[in-house]
């Protein structure tokens, strides 16, 4: 098992419109993020119920997505470019084609207060019940395959807060609840199976409850980290933590145009934008 710890570095928003708002009036309660493979962001715009779609570096907003989004909380795109929005106040999934519109809803019991979201190559969509404190693995036609309330050490599923799919694994955040205040990887096909055993371990050993994973093309992992207001990289030479401008930093993403680091700040209801040494770059909104 791969264990990255804490190095003792500290660095310091269906219908599509075309139009800039005023400060602040764009974003309410921004949570997480997601780039489209045309480069856009899109920003899970919890309080205004709604997914907007902006130009990652003006801000400008090219969609909002308003079908079937009800207090989303986490976003997802598949293999085929499919956007998957976990809905808390609904407890559903939706997910939208490449244009935006609503093609599915993923719905049942065992949706409970969804957070995190990722979708696998063969189509499987995973969800993480923050209320009911598991995660749940769907088939492609909706079907539940599989609930998980703990891992093969019996480490917790509690108020999972975040799902990432990186190559063959599937990473869950937990917060302080779970005892662990980590990313965790598993490998897909033991998670499928009922069984998984933790290949990667990713803790900065402090309560701050992680909120959103990305990836870039390395592999290398950022964890955006409530609590604390901050965001952190793990990487091979060792892991690195940054401060967010207001703190409760709800969702993360990297762009691989640029190379930068968005963080959305909920507190201060904008999106910061980063080098990934933790350099302020921008302030979207």
């Amino acid at each position: 098992m791969k264990n990255l710890k804490l190095a003792n570095f500290v660095g310091l928003t269906v219908a599509a419109a075309t139009m800039c708002l005023p400060a602040l009036a764009q974003l309410n309660n921004p949570q997480g993020l997601a780039f489209d493979r045309a480069g856009h962001l899109l920003i899970a715009n919890s309080g205004a119920n709604n997914v907007l779609r902006v130009n990652a570096t003006t801000g400008q907003i090219v969609q909002r997505i308003t079908s079937g989004v009800s207090g989303p909380s986490h976003l997802a795109f598949d293999s085929l470019g499919n956007l998957y929005v976990t809905n808390k106040t609904a407890n559903t999934v939706t997910e939208y084609d490449a244009a935006g519109t609503l093609t599915r809803t993923i719905s049942g019991s065992f949706i409970q207060g969804p957070t995190g979201v990722a979708v696998d190559a063969y189509g499987d969509v995973y969800i993480a019940n923050n209320s009911a404190n598991n995660v749940v693995a769907v088939n492609v036609d909706g079907g539940l395959m599989e609930t998980l309330t703990a891992d093969k050490s019996g480490f917790a599923f509690t108020a999972p807060g975040a799902l990432a799919i990186y190559g063959q694994d599937l990473y869950v955040g937990l917060g302080p609840g779970s005892g662990e205040n980590a990313v965790i990887g598993y490998n897909v096909g033991e998670f499928l199976t009922g069984d998984p055993s933790e290949k990667v371990f990713c803790t900065n050993s402090i309560n701050t409850g992680p909120t959103g994973i990305a990836f870039d093309s390395s592999g290398n992992i950022y964890v955006s980290d409530l609590y604390s207001g901050s965001w952190s990289l793990y990487s091979p030479s060792g892991v690195f933590q940054f401060a967010v401008s207001s703190g409760y930093a709800t969702g993360i993403a990297w762009d691989k145009t640029t190379g930068y680091i968005y963080v959305t700040d909920a507190v201060a209801n904008n999106i910061n934008v980063f080098t990934t040494a933790g350099a302020p770059v921008t302030t979207l909104f």
